[in-house]
């Protein structure tokens, strides 16, 4: 294990440029002396960066987004998600950024880390900024059945994070539904939600719609990983949307002295400020990133990884989860 924190970078697979993953990495490693990242990629791309306190795993194979999960596992040797799991497995990194394909990293993912006890597969977790109070919302695309045992699951996984790595007690519950009343949703969802009901280690507060998920109603938001992604896409594209919209309006008819107000009003509004997510239910810190981010999102993807190894969060959540499995609250 390194003395400081160790990063695995994967900068292939993703539709962004591997030069631009690179240079969002040392952005926030400049900030950040305790960190050293091992970029994983092509010579070409990571020739520059000999001489430098950062490693380099050179490989030539990838998964790409459109690979199918089967060419993904099977006709791939040593893909650079793979490399970057490896060295976890050993070792030599605490953490893997990635950028690569959803599908694909979290099989990988389940075949060579461990797994928390009694969990079949790891989710995709987000961390967002409601009207008033912080949230999770999970899954968010690593898996797309919609299963009643595995929204229950989510669930207890939401619930260990949201006690272990944002220290709160009895977190609230809600599951995403097209309707707040107890007779709305396909029959999945409402078994789901008896599921849930009868569970004593899940504080259910019951359905909640996409529109309300921000009022605070719930510390814990749990879906499918297909509404789950639907949901943040749709999330992000109205941010882009409301922000293309206030600069139009900015250009056109507010004063100078209005518009360094309106920028950073945009700033915070950016979704690549916020770009990156965790997969829960390893016992390890993966970070998978969005496959078109800048390179301000990917060191924003990044830090979150490095500040997940630095809180021990995969501890926090094991503790948090063995103690719901035990009945321990």
């Amino acid at each position: 294990m390194c003395s400081s924190s160790c990063l695995a970078i994967d900068t292939l697979g993703a539709d962004t440029a591997a030069c631009e993953l690179v240079h969002g990495a040392l952005d926030f490693a400049e900030q950040s002396e305790n960190t050293r990242l091992v970029f994983i990629g092509t010579e070409h791309e990571l020739r520059p960066l000999r001489g430098s306190r950062h490693k380099t795993v050179i490989t030539d194979e990838w998964i790409s987004q459109s690979d199918s999960l089967f060419k993904a596992l099977r006709g791939k040797t040593r893909p650079s998600m793979r490399i970057g799991l490896e060295l976890m497995r050993g070792g030599s990194a605490d953490a893997l950024v990635s950028t690569g394909n959803t599908g694909a990293l979290m099989s990988l993912s389940r075949s060579l880390l461990s797994m928390l006890p009694g969990i079949r597969r790891p989710a995709v977790i987000k961390e967002f900024q409601g009207k008033e109070l912080r949230f999770w919302m999970l899954d968010l695309g690593a898996n797309l059945a919609r299963e009643a045992k595995s929204l229950l699951d989510n669930a207890l996984l939401g619930t260990a994070y949201a006690e272990g790595a944002g220290g709160i007690s009895k977190p609230r519950v809600a599951l995403l539904n097209i309707g707040a009343e107890s007779q709305k949703g396909p029959k999945t969802v409402q078994m789901a939600a008896s599921l849930m009901e009868q569970d004593d280690r899940v504080h259910f507060v019951g359905f909640v719609e996409a529109d309300r998920i921000f009022d605070g109603l719930a510390d814990v938001v749990v879906t499918d990983g297909f509404s789950g992604n639907v949901a943040l896409k749709a999330m992000e594209g109205a941010v882009e949307m409301a922000r293309f919209l206030l600069r139009k309006e900015a250009d056109r008819s507010l004063a100078a002295t209005a518009r360094p107000s309106v920028e950073r009003l945009l700033g915070a509004y950016n979704p690549q400020a916020y770009n990156g997510a965790s997969f829960v239910g390893l016992d390890g810190v993966v970070v998978k990133s969005h496959g078109d981010t800048d390179r301000i999102g990917f060191a924003q993807a990044v830090q979150q990884a490095e500040h997940e190894v630095a809180s021990q969060v995969p501890a926090r959540v094991r503790g948090s989860f063995r103690d719901l499995a035990c009945g321990v609250r």
